[in-house]
C-alpha cells in the first residue's frame, strides 16, 4: 500500500525589534527541544500575510506589522498516522516583520517558551537549517532598512 501524500501551506514570520541590538521572536516546541520562527497553517480562504501575522500573535501575544516579503521555504516529511504513513509537503511562507506590541505570552497547547532573543542567539537557538536561511535574510532587510532611517535625507 502506497502512503498517503498531503500537502501543506504555513505561513510564519521572522519579528525583530531594535537596530542598534536587534532581536529576534522565537518559540520552543516539544519540551524546549525544538526552537523556530512562529508559524502555522493558512485557514481556507485566509492569504498568507493574514496567516503569518494571526500566527505570530496566537503562538506568542506578540503584535506585528509585515515589512516584507522573505520567500518560501519547501520541505517533505513523513508522519504516522492511524491509518498509516502519510508523506507530508510542506511550504512555509515567510515575512519580516516589525515588532508593534505585546508580551512574548507562549500558546500553551503549542508552544512551550516565546522569547526576544539576541541574533547570535537566535541563529544559535534555531533548530532547522532552512529557519537559519529565512533570518539571515530577514537580517539583511533589516539591516538596510535601518541604515536608511538612520541615515540623513540628502537635498540636491
Amino acid at each position: 500500500m502506497k502512503p498517503e501524500r498531503r500537502r501543506v501551506v504555513s505561513a510564519g514570520g521572522v519579528v525583530i525589534r531594535g537596530c542598534k541590538r536587534p532581536r529576534v521572536l522565537l518559540i520552543a516546541t516539544r519540551k524546549m527541544r525544538v526552537w523556530a520562527l512562529p508559524k502555522g497553517r493558512v485557514e481556507p480562504g485566509e492569504r498568507h500575510r493574514e496567516a503569518a501575522l494571526r500566527e505570530v500573535r496566537e503562538e506568542t501575544g506578540i503584535r506585528a506589522a509585515i515589512v516584507r516579503d522573505l520567500g518560501r521555504v519547501k520541505y517533505y516529511f513523513t508522519v504516522h498516522e492511524e491509518e498509516g504513513q502519510v508523506n507530508i509537503s510542506k511550504t512555509v511562507h515567510y515575512y519580516l516583520m516589525r515588532y508593534k506590541g505585546g508580551r512574548p505570552t507562549p500558546q500553551l497547547e503549542e508552544v512551550d517558551a516565546a522569547r526576544w532573543v539576541g541574533v547570535k542567539k537566535a541563529l544559535s537557538l534555531l533548530t532547522y537549517d532552512n529557519e537559519r536561511v529565512v533570518l539571515e535574510r530577514a537580517l539583511a532587510h533589516w539591516r538596510e532598512r535601518c541604515q536608511k532611517r538612520s541615515s540623513p535625507t540628502s537635498t540636491s
